[in-house]
């Protein structure tokens, strides 16, 4: 690799080797998701859409050199998402080298009948329960909701959303809520402010984080209501003349650290009483057209 390659995030600091080294695995691992994502994921579909007439030499370097550091630290290597970049990496050596890729990955298919009623069943279908019965949701059932949160989209692939599964009666007190959650799981979510840093993500879209817990929130809630579970989507609060910062309070009492940020968390459990679906205004009357108030 040439000694000049440095890895220059979109407007976030330029790290060389020996930054790379020095910087705490967790930050690392978001910075060669971030370049996998920036630097081969990106640019690669419309090389192969275009057809590649020539290497491309700097392709991808810049991720494989944050690798190379993640190699040389020792790090695990055999993760999900460590596996996915060295897929991207190898085939960024592809580019560099001229050699043609082929192919075969398959495109999104159109649901059959079948499939899209199971997706409007679960899409129409959910609604908001605020009341549960005294029943434990088995252990299983939660983990399958977590990992239908980690499979939300991900702004730049960062992957920066945390979780705090909450089942003691006591431990949930220290959430504050609108609503009372007796009988429920509460699963709060969270992000670390930490990674999007480390690409300056916090200075061009510091919403994100926000954004990502919330698309978080849309799956669990989903996968709640698929599994027969009841779940509502509930809100901190922020600091104003009129209420304080609920999720800085939650952080002190549970002893979490300044840099994660709580966004919201949901409540889960077996339903005491089914209830009515809200209903929204007529879709045309939600549309905004250029010139139209």
């Amino acid at each position: 690799m040439s000694e000049k390659i440095k890895v220059v995030p979109y407007g976030g600091p330029a790290y060389e080797k020996e930054d790379l080294m020095k910087m705490e695995p967790a930050l690392l691992r978001a910075l060669l998701r971030e370049r996998v994502h920036h630097t081969i994921e990106v640019p690669l579909y419309p090389t192969l859409v275009r057809g590649q007439k020539k290497p491309i030499s700097a392709f991808g370097l810049q991720a494989q050199m944050v690798y190379d550091a993640w190699k040389e630290k020792g790090l695990i290597d055999d993760a999900p998402d460590i596996l996915w970049s060295k897929e991207y990496l190898a085939l960024a050596q592809k580019v560099r080298d001229g050699v043609k890729i082929e192919w075969n990955v398959p495109v999104p298919e159109p649901f059959t009948d079948e499939e899209m009623a199971v997706v409007n069943k679960l899409i129409y279908g959910r609604r908001s329960i605020r009341d549960w019965v005294d029943k434990p949701v088995p252990d299983e059932m939660i983990e399958k909701i977590l990992e239908a949160g980690r499979a939300a989209p991900i702004g730049c692939n960062l992957d920066e959303v945390r979780f705090v599964v909450i089942k003691d009666p006591e431990e949930a007190k220290m959430v504050w809520s609108d609503i009372p959650t007796p009988n429920a799981v509460l699963i709060v979510i969270c992000y670390d402010k930490r990674i999007p840093k480390v690409v300056a993500q916090d200075k061009f879209v510091p919403h994100n984080g926000g954004f990502d817990a919330a698309a978080a929130g849309d799956h669990m809630l989903l996968m709640a209501h698929a599994l027969g579970l009841g779940g509502v989507w509930l809100s901190k609060s922020i600091k104003s003349d009129v209420t304080e910062d609920t999720g800085l309070k939650f952080k002190e009492l549970y002893g979490l650290p300044d840099y994660i940020e709580v966004a919201l968390h949901i409540a889960v459990g077996w339903p005491a009483v089914g209830t009515i679906k809200t209903q929204r205004m007529p879709l045309k009357e939600m549309m905004l057209t250029k010139g139209k108030k």
